[in-house]
């Protein structure tokens, strides 16, 4: 199931807010989607039903996660953004660095 725009918004506005730790309350929300508290209400109530917010705490379930991540992703996708792959990440400057750290250290440990 992929959901109509605003419940779309819905999921990826929580999933970003929820991923930088930012506030979110129904008026942030309904800002940011756009649309009217009302209208946000009834998606988030359509959205809880189907097991993927709880409507309540403006979270996502394990399974709104999944389906905003991927979301979010395909928009990144669509758009150019680069994905980063596990490559890349394995060549972050900041992990290699720390893992010759952590190589040094126990040399000196062994030593």
């Amino acid at each position: 199931m992929i959901p109509s725009r605003l419940p779309r918004r819905l999921l990826t506005t929580l999933f970003v807010r929820s991923q930088n730790n930012d506030y979110i309350d129904l008026l942030v929300l309904s800002e940011r989607a756009g649309a009217s508290p009302y209208a946000v209400l009834r998606a988030l109530s359509a959205l809880a039903e189907a097991g993927l917010v709880d409507a309540r705490r403006l979270r996502l379930t394990l399974s709104g996660l999944a389906l905003a991540s991927a979301l979010v992703g395909s928009r990144a996708e669509a758009s150019g953004d680069a994905v980063p792959s596990r490559e890349a990440a394995s060549s972050d400057p900041i992990s290699s660095g720390r893992a010759s750290s952590e190589r040094a250290a126990s040399a000196r440990h062994a030593a």
